[in-house]
C-alpha cells in the first residue's frame, strides 16, 4: 500500500505540469465572465459621474459650491464601482469561472446598494 503512495503522487504532479503547459479555456471562459461583469460595473461608474455633473451643474446654477460631505459621498460613489470590480476579480481569478461569477455577482449587489445607499444620503 505505500508503494503505491508515491506514484500516485506522482501522477498528479506529471497531470498538473501538462496542465500548467497548455492553455486552458477555463481562461478563456474566466475572461468572457470578467468582461461580461463588467459590463454593469462601468455602468454604475457612469452613473456616478453623471450625478457629479449634475450636481455641479446644479450648485452652479444655484450659486453655491458643493460642501464636503456632497463631495465624498459623490467622491464614494464613484471609487466604489472599480474598487469591489477589483476586488471581487483577484478574489474569484484563481477559483474558476462559476465562482468568479458569483465573486462578481456578490460584489455587483453590494455595489448597487452602496449605491443606492450613497444616493439616499445625497437626498437627505
Amino acid at each position: 500500500m505505500t508503494a503505491d503512495v508515491p506514484v500516485l503522487r506522482r501522477e498528479r504532479r506529471e497531470r498538473r505540469e501538462r496542465d500548467e503547459m497548455r492553455p486552458s479555456s477555463s481562461l478563456l471562459a474566466r475572461a468572457v465572465v470578467a468582461v461580461v461583469l463588467a459590463v454593469p460595473f462601468g455602468w454604475d461608474l457612469i452613473e456616478a459621474i453623471a450625478d457629479l455633473a449634475a450636481l455641479l451643474a446644479f450648485a452652479d446654477a444655484a450659486g453655491h459650491p458643493l460642501n464636503s460631505y456632497a463631495w465624498l459621498v459623490l467622491g464614494t460613489a464613484i471609487v466604489t464601482p472599480p474598487a469591489a470590480f477589483a476586488t471581487a476579480l483577484s478574489l474569484g481569478w484563481g477559483r474558476g469561472p462559476l465562482r468568479l461569477a458569483a465573486a462578481l455577482g456578490v460584489a455587483l449587489a453590494a455595489t448597487a446598494a452602496i449605491s443606492l445607499t450613497l444616493e439616499a444620503l445625497l437626498r437627505a
